[in-house]
């Protein structure tokens, strides 16, 4: 059954986007119509240009009426934007100046629906419950508010229960003066009874072709797209596949005459979904790829929105874009070879446009992927090295080649879910030293034994791979063709996607590069600004949870490994960093014996007793400014950033990457840095550089058996314009650390080295080691972005 939720996401947003206008009604001419001209960009989904010339009126207008329906628009672009923290000052201020009870009760509507997405149903409740104590007998305010409270409390009821209330609101409809509220209740009431199931459908259908019916009267044609869409879609969940064709065309009609591309996509994508499952091919690569361009058209005012931890494009967007590319490879190998290339490509690109969009939403952020997109350099891809392209798709996987000669695909028989069992017990039994040559053959076969010919051909020595979905959490140097680990044959780069890489060459080489060391060994006040839920799950798991002991064979001994965070980050809410003013800092509200006495032991659990050593042999290698400890501070970083002098910042302190920005960060000596803050800091000193050739993250971790994490060291180079990142997977011991990076920035001052050759030579040093020869302390090292 496919149900489009990208619908109800875009949808959700638009409608909140209309109703906010539907309060504006009062203005003079000339302003009426530069809100005529917001609801347009509105209608289209240009969402973002509308906030920002509401909140200018907003503060220009004296007039308290004009600036309630103001602010209830503010507040509902807020909304649609998902800065909801944002939206409830102007939704209380709306509520608590409304003229009217009918006016207050719309607006305690409004805010309950907020307190209903912020997870506070008790607020909700109240809300909803004044909004019928002030409207009276106003039917339209009693449906409103009831319909919201039993979306509220429907997982409470019965199916009959539930079908009964729903019953009693459709026979108070005819009451409601206006028809576009009441189609508007209709299309509510319709979608509440369609998702009860079977049982609800019968009043789901009676419910959406009434809504049909009246807008089509009324000339309502946003309303007529919803209805219409929401008929197809119950058609073509019941395999009534012409029925449903017949009524996406007739949205189609109605769509196109508005460039309404939120509808647009919905109605191309239904009917690419049913022309595939008829075989007819061509034409649904051509409605696939429609809706893609609906999307691509309105892609950076979607909003990034979590429900139970997944993500809206995840959700909604990717299958539109992966079921594309499925049928342009799919289709790849019945073509000549200039057509087939052709098509390759076309593949490439639309899997380019799910990596551009799965960093924008785990940034939570579309201007820095923009941006990058924007200012990209490149150079033709140079004779020796290789991109691959794996994609993972239900039932198989498909590896894209692309070399200097041109582009080819292999596809291998694999189920998605098996594939990331195999991928995460295989870095599993390599951080905990278990057997992990048998996977490591297996993933070598599935990934690059297909390529093998290929690649000896072409005499490839720099693999460039874009990985997909679980693949960002595999150590690519350790996969074994049964004689050879991978990195002994290639150097690997990882890259989040080509159109955010910039691949020009060095303009420096070796020493010319000017370096800041930052390191923090004892941590400082920093200890007291961590997520109170992350200072809790490390003293309660003790050292071990900052300091693990990481069991290796005889040969090599026992080894310290960096901080890790791990265990701490999975409990960690998502969306709350140590900068976010909810997250409250553990040792706050303790009396001053019980605070200095964990802060001491926070800071023994974290201190980091190689990064001083690590330093010190940096500073004899890579020419600069050195910040250590109590030097490393926030001001301090940012003061030295500011001068732009550097090419190479190198951060050797704690740091983890989650699942998404927001819970990701860093650790100078005396606070924070996020992800923002990050960017902040490093392109303060844009104006007066060329950008960073090199970020170097050299005791951060990605939070284990997330595969949005690892996005974490490829956000933060887009974030901070640098050219390359070089990070861990996850944490190794102070010494092999310390030995790596310095053999690293050796190899890097050799102008013969690129930096992913710089980063196989030094991992190679590691692996002769009989020390440091197990992949735990080589492997989890990656070069993410230019590999020149």
């Amino acid at each position: 059954m496919h149900t489009f939720n990208h619908t109800q996401c875009v949808r959700k947003i638009l409608i909140a986007c209309l109703a906010s206008f539907n309060f504006i009604l009062p203005f003079a001419h000339a302003q009426m119509e530069t809100l005529n001209n917001k609801l347009d960009l509105c209608e289209r989904g240009n969402y973002s240009q509308v906030l920002q010339p509401l909140l200018a009126q907003y503060s220009a207008t004296s007039v308290q009426a004009d600036k309630v329906r103001l602010a209830a628009a503010i507040a509902a672009s807020y909304i649609q934007m998902q800065q909801t923290a944002l939206a409830e000052p102007y939704l209380r201020f709306a509520y608590e100046h409304a003229d009217t009870a009918v006016d207050k009760a719309a607006h305690a509507i409004a805010l309950g629906n907020w307190q209903q997405s912020r997870g506070n149903a008790d607020a909700a409740r109240a809300s909803y419950d004044v909004a019928i104590t002030l409207a009276g007998s106003d039917a339209g305010i009693a449906i409103s508010s009831g319909l919201n409270r039993l979306k509220l409390d429907g997982g409470k009821l019965s199916a009959t229960a539930r079908i009964s209330s729903l019953n009693a609101y459709w026979q108070r409809l005819p009451a409601v003066s206006k028809p576009q509220a009441r189609i508007r209740f209709a299309i509510n009431l319709g979608a509440q009874a369609k998702a009860i199931g079977p049982a609800g459908h019968a009043l789901a259908y009676q419910a959406f072709d009434y809504a049909r019916q009246l807008a089509q009267a009324g000339q309502e044609s946003r309303l007529l797209l919803e209805a219409l869409d929401q008929l197809a879609q119950m058609y073509e969940d019941a395999h009534r596949q012409d029925d449903a064709l017949a009524l996406s065309d007739q949205a189609m009609l109605v769509a196109q005459t508005m460039q309404a591309h939120d509808f647009l996509i919905a109605v191309e994508w239904r009917r690419g979904r049913i022309l595939r499952q008829r075989g007819q091919t061509d034409m649904a690569i051509a409605a696939y790829q429609r809706a893609l361009d609906h999307i691509e058209a309105i892609r950076t005012d979607i909003p990034v929105e979590y429900q139970d931890g997944k993500s809206s494009f995840r959700e909604t967007l990717e299958p539109v874009y992966l079921g594309l590319a499925d049928m342009l490879l799919q289709g790849a190998d019945q073509l000549n070879a200039a057509n087939k290339e052709q098509q390759l490509r076309r593949a490439r690109n639309v899997l380019e446009l799910i990596k551009q969009t799965e960093l924008q939403d785990y940034l939570g952020d579309r201007c820095a992927v923009e941006s990058a997109r924007a200012n990209r350099r490149s150079s033709t891809l140079a004779p020796g090295t290789a991109i691959i392209y794996p994609v993972i798709l239900p039932s198989r996987m498909e590896l894209l080649l692309e070399t200097a000669g041109g582009m080819q695909h292999r596809s291998i028989a694999v189920s998605a879910d098996s594939l990331r069992a195999e991928v995460i017990e295989f870095g599993s039994n390599i951080r905990d030293n278990l057997s992990f040559k048998p996977q490591a053959k297996r993933l070598y076969d599935m990934l690059l034994a297909p390529l093998d010919s290929l690649l000896q051909q072409k005499k490839i020595e720099t693999l460039v791979i874009i990985p997909d979905g679980a693949l960002r959490l595999l150590p690519f140097a350790a996969l074994h063709d049964g004689q050879r680990f991978a990195i002994e044959k290639y150097a690997i780069a990882i890259v989040p996607a080509l159109t955010l890489t910039n691949t020009a060459a060095r303009e420096q080489q070796g020493t010319n590069l000017k370096t800041l060391l930052a390191g923090m060994s004892e941590p400082g006040a920093v200890v007291d600004k961590l997520p109170a839920v992350m200072v809790e799950q490390l003293l309660a798991a003790g050292p071990q949870s900052a300091t693990a002991t990481v069991a290796t064979s005889a040969t090599t001994g026992r080894q310290l490994s960096r901080g890790s965070f791990t265990r701490s980050m999975r409990s960690l809410p998502a969306g709350k960093s140590g900068a976010d003013s909810n997250a409250a800092m553990s040792v706050t509200d303790k009396p001053a014996a019980e605070k200095l006495l964990r802060h001491q032991q926070l800071q023994q659990m974290l201190s980091l007793n190689g990064v001083d050593e690590e330093i010190r042999m940096l500073e004899k290698l890579a020419p600069g400014q050195t910040l250590l400890n109590a030097g490393f501070t926030v001001s301090a970083f940012a003061g030295k950033i500011k001068t732009g002098d550097y090419q190479i910042v190198h951060i050797a302190s704690h740091g983890v990457f989650g699942g998404t920005a927001d819970n990701s960060f860093l650790m100078a000596h005396d606070d924070l840095i996020t992800m923002n803050g990050l960017q902040q800091l490093l392109r303060a000193g844009e104006k007066n550089s060329r950008g960073l050739e090199l970020l170097t993250l050299s005791a951060c971790e990605t939070a284990e058996g997330d595969d949005r994490a690892p996005l974490g060291l490829s956000g933060a180079a887009l974030k901070a314009h640098a050219k390359s990142a070089l990070g861990s997977l996850w944490p190794v011991s102070d010494d092999a650390a310390s030995a790596l990076m310095a053999q690293f920035y050796r190899n890097l001052s050799s102008p013969a080295n690129s930096k992913v050759q710089a980063l196989q030579k030094a991992q190679l040093e590691l692996l002769k080691n009989d020390n440091y020869s197990h992949p735990f302390y080589w492997a989890p090292f990656i070069m993410v972005g230019s590999w020149l």
